[in-house]
């Protein structure tokens, strides 16, 4: 196999990798202070759901650093099944709509459709064979 030195960043690489640390910030942010005034609520499934999020956004923020620093082709494995199981967990989340006002559920419909249109791509992108084969290189595997 050639040297890490011959192999070049797939394209999209450092900007895609920006996008991830933006939007897990901001799901950081929203699962945040979404799970504080839940767990005041105290609604279960709700609390179990943005709970999920506020994990799987760290662990995508780690994940990602991970790939983007350390060059580590594991984490790009746990990198691409934090993404989807991000798309897979809001998808689930309209579960939590049910008894919701039409006000409630048309602001959480926009915000989930929002967040799906950055999540796929991210996904489709980090999933891309490409990304092992450059990773492997660099590390000599």
């Amino acid at each position: 196999m050639s040297s890490g030195l011959n192999q070049s960043k797939p394209r999209g690489f450092n900007l895609l990798t920006r996008i991830v640390y933006v939007h897990q910030a901001f799901s950081l942010a929203l699962h945040g202070s979404g799970l504080s005034a839940l767990l005041a609520k105290g609604s279960g499934f709700q609390v179990l759901s943005t709970g999920a999020g506020l994990v799987i956004a760290v662990a995508t923020v780690i994940a990602m650093f991970s790939v983007a620093k350390q060059k580590s082709l594991p984490a790009l494995v746990w990198l691409r099944v934090l993404l989807w199981a991000a798309v897979f967990r809001g998808a689930l989340s309209v579960l939590t709509l049910f008894g919701a006002s039409d006000a409630a559920i048309a602001g959480f419909v926009r915000s989930m459709i929002f967040n799906e249109a950055i999540l796929i791509p991210l996904a489709i992108y980090w999933s891309r064979a490409v990304h092992g084969r450059y990773l492997a290189c660099l590390r000599g595997d």
